[in-house]
């Protein structure tokens, strides 16, 4: 399984290093390299995130020539405006979305947004930012701090730790509950956040259709 990590500057550390934990504890477990991590930027080499850690790239946009089955783009401190990483929300908006697992972290939900792989589609994040997302795009549905969303093969999530559960879904679906509950008790045996992302990964929810044709701006406060 290949799966894209999508930076660009400013990007949350944690919303990266978390769910790449996860699929690498995966592959440990299975003893195979199950998922093969691509860690992919506007351009090759280091990519500065919000707590001014840079971040080296694997491969670019410019240069990729290869499909993915899991892209996962995360959050920032900071929503920017519609102008910031038009090259990334170019390469999104070009996705096989039928083919790919396309997930974000909190309010990476954004850049999902504007490369238009959200419309009529439901997405979680954070209260603060709910409000936000319903006015800039009335096309998603909108479901503020649900933990993690599924919706068909777009996933989301409202914050850092719900992103460990989400990634432990998708390892779930891929390899079966045991391992993701394995690596589970292996990465967050000693955190407070333990039994909440267990509970996000056996928590299935997939939205009912009825649910996902009310009004965005009903579902946001």
């Amino acid at each position: 399984m290949r799966v894209a990590m999508m930076l660009y500057a400013g990007f949350q550390l944690l919303e990266v290093s978390g769910p790449m934990d996860v699929f690498e504890e995966a592959n440990r477990v299975c003893g195979e390299r199950f998922y093969v991590q691509h860690v992919i930027g506007p351009t090759l080499g280091p990519v500065m995130c919000s707590n001014g850690t840079a971040v080296r790239t694997t491969e670019s946009l410019r240069d990729l020539r290869t499909s993915f089955d899991i892209v996962i783009v995360p959050g920032s401190p900071a929503v920017g405006s519609a102008r910031e990483h038009r090259e990334l929300v170019s390469w999104l908006g070009g996705v096989d979305g039928s083919a790919t697992k396309i997930a974000c972290i909190s309010n990476g939900a954004f850049l999902l947004a504007r490369a238009g792989l959200a419309d009529h589609r439901s997405l979680t994040i954070r209260e603060c930012d709910a409000h936000r997302l319903a006015r800039d795009f009335p096309l998603v549905h909108v479901v503020p701090d649900a933990g993690w969303l599924k919706d068909g093969n777009l996933y989301s999530s409202d914050g850092v730790s719900a992103g460990v559960g989400l990634a432990l879904t998708l390892v779930e679906e891929d390899l079966g509950a045991d391992v993701a509950h394995c690596i589970a008790e292996t990465l967050l045996a000693h955190t407070h956040v333990k039994d909440r992302v267990k509970d996000l990964v056996t928590q299935k929810r997939t939205l009912l259709a009825c649910e996902s044709n009310a009004s965005p701006r009903s579902r946001s406060r």
